[in-house]
């Protein structure tokens, strides 16, 4: 089951949607087309939920279509980053962009006490797993 937080402006559609199918202490999100300032308005409070009820937070991020973000959601992304540093534990991220996975891959070098890992779309299970064992 998902929850589809979209907004639409003039110019995109663009949706984080949560995915609910997941193990209840990983928090999975699938992101797809353009993200925007509007859409980490809509999944901050997401993130502060899932930190305040398990005091950590192990993402998922399913990348199904990537279109680069907004300067003012590079932004907002940014501030994710410092506001949940020390509440995110570890980032699978599943993306057949070779690039996106190679990034989480040095997110614990960029972001020490973060773990982070790619992984191919066909290795779902495996990045769940991953994501239990951090």
């Amino acid at each position: 089951m998902y929850v589809v937080l979209s907004s639409l402006t003039k110019k995109y559609t663009t949706m984080f949607t949560i995915i609910n199918d997941l193990p209840d202490d990983i928090l999975g999100i699938v992101v797809s087309g353009k993200v925007t300032k509007e859409d980490y308005d809509r999944i901050n409070p997401v993130l502060e939920q899932h930190e305040q009820k398990y005091n950590e937070i192990k993402l998922f991020v399913d990348y199904q279509e990537f279109k680069w973000p907004t300067v003012n959601a590079m932004w907002e992304d940014l501030k994710v980053g410092f506001n949940y540093w020390g509440a995110i534990k570890a980032v699978a991220i599943v993306s057949k962009k070779e690039w996106l996975e190679d990034s989480a891959d040095v997110m614990g070098t960029i972001m020490p006490g973060i773990k982070g890992e790619g992984f191919e779309p066909n290795e779902r299970d495996k990045a769940i797993s991953w994501l239990q064992e951090a």
